[in-house]
């Protein structure tokens, strides 16, 4: 019978654990990450604020996780496009199109992952998800060959392009894009990517 105490307290535990994950997502993607106190969370997940320290060490712990989290699920994502292309110019275009759907979808979260100010452990974990996305686009291009120029160098300027490209379209305090914004925006995008890759 302990044993089987043990297990459910551990499952209890476990849950409660991912309940406040969970809640700390829908606060940063309300409200980015500086809404995400530990007060606002402890009313979104119904639990106590001190309860949220028994599972993590502090603020800045929990919301690097979340953030880990979001951001490997967006790298899968992009890491799962660029597999499926056969050329460099489709993992470029097929980049683009991806990316920044994605981002005016979720224009608050993405606002929050890609540019937002936040502590220092989850800008280390930003990082992380930027070298991560360049080491997969990478990776498509020495797949495919046909670039010039090396393919870090290519993977890297697409990530970085489209990243300040959406600086003001992901503002908060901007109006939702247009439609027409949005197919503007793509298709310079994939001619620059197309540039990048020695292509006019």
């Amino acid at each position: 019978m302990a044993y089987r105490a043990t297990q459910r307290t551990r499952a209890n535990a476990e849950a409660r654990r991912a309940g406040i994950e969970r809640a700390t997502r829908h606060v940063i993607a309300r409200g980015g990450f500086a809404s995400a106190s530990v007060a606002a969370v402890a009313v979104e997940a119904d639990c106590s604020a001190g309860s949220i320290y028994t599972y993590f060490s502090s603020r800045d712990e929990l919301l690097r996780l979340v953030f880990a989290q979001a951001a490997g699920h967006e790298l899968e994502v992009i890491a799962g496009t660029v597999a499926e292309a056969a050329t460099a110019s489709q993992i470029a275009e097929s980049t683009v199109e991806v990316f920044v759907r994605r981002a005016v979808a979720g224009r608050r979260l993405a606002h929050a992952l890609l540019l937002e100010e936040v502590p220092e452990p989850v800008q280390s974990e930003r990082l992380r998800l930027r070298r991560g996305y360049a080491a997969a686009i990478g990776a498509a291009l020495d797949r495919v060959g046909g670039t010039q120029i090396p393919a870090e160098v290519v993977a890297r300027s697409i990530v970085g392009s489209v990243g300040e490209n959406l600086v003001d379209i992901l503002d908060p305090a901007a109006p939702n894009p247009s439609p027409t914004e949005i197919e503007t925006l793509i298709r310079a995008l994939t001619t620059f990517t197309r540039s990048a890759l020695g292509e006019t």
